[in-house]
């Protein structure tokens, strides 16, 4: 008899019997049927009379050499072959085939052509598989209990074959396999999954890991390949046999990536698997549920770790949203990334606020992609503030004032800001109306209507925040808001207007401060900071006005209201601060005069009007000023740093 194959052995140990005894089955009732059939025929039964009974013949005896040399496939042909495709436990390829070293030269030859950076990986990362099949004798014949033990246990000369078939073959068969054992290794922890594979070495289980990160997407491409439409989406061939047998094992992938990225505490693992999860996204949109939950671990990512993983887990996120097939994976995608980022600014503190600003910026990009749904999930937030605040303006109550006086409140606000300022300015570069730029007048009325809440002292900080944010949409897109008046009401306010009281106290943190403790409230050093911030962004707010051709007219209220308040002021910051303020106020107005005095237009020609000074080469004189004052803050602010005062919660 001729040596049998590893293949046989496995169907002689696993479905032999069951075999038999389906063809054993088969001829009862074959014979059941022949034997009935004869009865009826020659002896016709009456009605009443009890049907005969039918003795079950044995199916002749059949030795296992006979068995084996000839016949069984008969029995076998009946079944589906899709089902042998879609079982996770079917056997891998020859070993022939995996030991033919000289192909396995070839075809890496031929990788290097069509894919140098992914075989320049290989030289990098797996040179044991390069030189797969160099120098090995391996055991052909192994005991049945080895074997079956062998199947369990997962080694590095199974993940070498699964690799050499996958680069070969691009093979469906070993792409199982590996996404088998991906799944089991990261559901080891569970006791009630039955495991196909388990890893003793962690050396193999970082070797898994890669593997499937790097070969699922060149295996994918191959075989159900995408392209790219102008809008951002992707195009995949869903109605073709490869997707309908590959799709299946898409879903683990996301899946087993998933549990990978919520459990793996290894920083540089979850890095790659970030990366290389992002060249799955063509095939992710398939299937909602499992892209909802891969957007959710995105976000968990991208809410915390290091940097490097906060950026690769939103590149990814960027991908995702662009790509999405529908308005409801959209919305989904852009509500999500919002909630996640002001649960994450409740905590705002010094070592916090570099993350939030990243994650501010990025989730920004985010409304940038689909038009229309980062136009009603804007408005639909931005109401949400507009509602808080008129429930704190007329119910009054403590719990109405705490819905709004927080910091993911004013964190909402300069969010909205940020991102009316993105696509305003984007859109006023080209030349085209913004579909965002109706909001920008309800962000500002509520923004107002923040900064006048409480007009106490201790929340001249909060005031300060929201100023800021609008100086950001002013300057982005060009639109007039009268902020010289919550400025000018700080400068006139008690705080500047009685001698402050010496004290011991570290400056305030401003960046992470919205309410003043109790302790600083007229004191020197109190007032000293809120002259010099004020101060500053009356200047930035002038700046964006320097250039207008209304200016001297502009002005003159601010100017009488500055003079009145150092009349009154016994504040020597204060004066030190506004008195070249002043200065430059006038400078700047008579700058204007004088380019003004040489126009030929009216006043009502609004697009003359529009372009005055658009070619004017030099800056006007408060924009000289402010790109000083830039410098000069900027060295105080790092020396304040070392010595300033955070507020904790208790003391707020």
């Amino acid at each position: 008899m001729a040596k049998l194959t590893k293949r046989t052995k496995k169907f002689m140990k696993n479905k032999l019997d069951q075999t038999l005894k389906q063809r054993q089955d088969a001829k009862k009732k074959q014979k059941y049927t022949q034997n009935k059939g004869k009865r009826v025929k020659d002896e016709p039964a009456e009605e009443n009379e009890e049907e005969p009974e039918v003795v079950e013949s044995q199916a002749p005896a059949m030795s296992v050499d006979d068995f084996l040399s000839g016949g069984f496939r008969e029995g076998l042909e009946g079944e589906d072959e899709e089902e042998e495709a879609e079982e996770d436990d079917d056997d891998l390829d020859e070993v022939d085939d995996i030991e033919d070293a000289e192909a396995h030269a070839q075809d890496l030859a031929q990788l290097a052509e069509k894919d140098p950076e992914f075989y320049k990986y290989l030289q990098e990362n797996d040179q044991e598989l390069l030189h797969f099949g160099q120098n090995e004798d391996e055991e052909e014949e192994e005991d049945e209990e080895n074997e079956e033990e062998d199947e369990r246990l997962l080694t590095m000369d199974m993940l070498q074959q699964w690799q050499k078939s996958l680069l070969r073959h691009r093979s469906p068969r070993a792409l199982r396999r590996l996404l088998l054992a991906f799944r089991s290794v990261l559901s080891s922890h569970d006791e009630e999954v039955q495991h196909a594979f388990h890893v003793q070495d962690s050396r193999v289980f970082s070797k898994l890991i890669i593997t499937t990160l790097k070969y699922m997407p060149m295996v994918m491409e191959y075989h159900v390949p995408y392209k790219k439409t102008a809008d951002g989406r992707f195009k995949v061939q869903t109605h073709t046999q490869k997707w309908h047998v590959l799709h299946r094992p898409v879903r683990s992938y996301f899946m087993s990536v998933i549990k990978l990225l919520q459990t793996l505490p290894e920083a540089d693992m979850v890095y790659v698997a970030l990366n290389e999860s992002a060249k799955m996204v063509p095939y992710l949109h398939q299937d909602r549920r499992v892209a909802r939950d891969y957007v959710r671990a995105l976000l968990g990512q991208w809410s915390s770790g290091e940097d490097r993983i906060r950026l690769a887990a939103f590149s990814c996120l960027y991908v995702t949203t662009a790509s999405a097939l529908d308005d409801d994976m959209v919305d989904f995608c852009l509500k999500s990334t919002y909630h996640t980022l002001i649960r994450n600014t409740r905590n705002t503190k010094p070592h916090t606020l570099e993350h939030i600003a990243l994650m501010k910026n990025t989730a920004c990009e985010l409304f940038t992609l689909h038009a229309d749904a980062s136009y009603q999930q804007a408005f639909g937030f931005i109401r949400q503030l507009a509602i808080s605040l008129r429930n704190c303006l007329k119910l009054k109550t403590q719990e109405q004032f705490q819905t709004v006086l927080q910091w993911p409140y004013l964190h909402c606000l300069d969010f909205w800001s940020l991102v009316l300022a993105k696509t305003c300015h984007v859109d006023r570069e080209q030349g085209v109306p913004s579909h965002m730029r109706p909001l920008i007048y309800p962000l500002v009325q509520v923004s107002l209507g923040v900064g006048r809440l409480v007009p106490m002292s201790r929340y001249f900080p909060l005031r300060l925040h929201v100023i800021e944010s609008m100086l950001r949409l002013i300057q982005a897109t060009h639109v007039y808001v009268p902020l010289a008046p919550l400025i000018i009401e700080v400068l006139e306010s008690a705080e500047f207007q009685r001698r402050g009281k010496g004290a011991t106290l570290k400056p305030l943190d401003l960046e992470t401060t919205f309410r003043a403790p109790a302790a600083y409230v007229r004191t020197r050093i109190y007032a000293d900071q809120l002259a010099d911030e004020f101060a500053h962004v009356l200047l930035e707010f002038l700046a964006t006005q320097a250039r207008h051709i209304a200016f001297p007219e502009l002005v003159i209220p601010i100017t009488v209201q500055l003079r009145r308040a150092l009349k009154t002021s016994p504040c020597v910051r204060l004066n030190e601060a506004v008195r070249p303020l002043l200065d430059k106020i006038r400078m700047n107005a008579t700058w204007i005069e004088q380019r003004r005095s040489q126009v030929e237009f009216a006043p009502s020609d609004q697009s003359q009007v529009d372009a005055f000074l658009q070619n004017e080469a030099s800056d006007a004189p408060l924009q000289q000023a402010l790109r000083l004052a830039r410098k000069v803050r900027e060295q105080k602010r790092r020396l304040l740093e070392k010595t300033a005062h955070v507020v904790e919660d208790d003391e707020a």
